[in-house]
């Protein structure tokens, strides 16, 4: 059964610059998964294998949330580390707090539970992973890595089908799109 999970595109030029540092950064030289720029996310909730009826009531049930949350202003505020500092599991990009972004991962994640998708319910930590998989070819993982402050405004999340051995491993089947209070 197809494998699925529900996140925010970087905008191409966001994701550029990360898959720039992944190469500055020899990151190839400590973890086996870079992610390409097209695969380049935020999730917000990770769904696995999912029916395609019921796929389908989510996919009606998230069209809902275009009326109630806004477009998001996201800021990257630094590198961090999931996993041992030394031999991080994951190096991504953090995200600055964001209140609504947690609330709309919140709403997301009640619409997914009301269809008895029984997804991951840890705590949300928005991040982009940009190097995964350590590959213990280092013996020590010390680099300074630092990222501009980049700013971007969320205009959409999408139900992203998971394609292992493809490259980009993540397509958008269905996208939704927030309202924009800018315009």
């Amino acid at each position: 059964m197809q494998h699925y999970f529900i996140g925010v595109k970087l905008p191409e030029g966001l994701a550029r610059h990360l898959v720039d540092s992944q190469k500055e950064w020899h990151l190839e030289l400590s973890h086996k998964t870079l992610p390409v720029a097209e695969d380049l996310h935020i999730t917000l909730v990770y769904l696995g294998a999912v029916e395609a009826e019921v796929l389908t009531e989510l996919i009606s049930a998230l069209n809902e949330l275009n009326e109630v949350i806004p477009a998001i202003d996201l800021k990257l505020s630094g590198v961090s580390t999931f996993g041992n500092p030394s031999t991080p599991r994951v190096i991504y990009a953090s995200i600055e707090e964001q209140p609504m972004l947690h609330k709309l991962q919140h709403a997301v994640l009640e619409k997914c539970l009301a269809l008895s998708l029984r997804v991951d319910q840890k705590s949300f930590v928005p991040h982009i992973t940009i190097a995964k998989k350590w590959s213990g070819k280092l013996d020590v993982f010390s680099k300074v890595m630092l990222i501009e402050q980049t700013s971007f405004t969320m205009k959409d999340f999408s139900i992203y089908s998971i394609n292992p051995g493809k490259v980009p491993s993540y397509k958008p089947i269905h996208t939704i799109y927030l309202e924009d209070l800018t315009t």
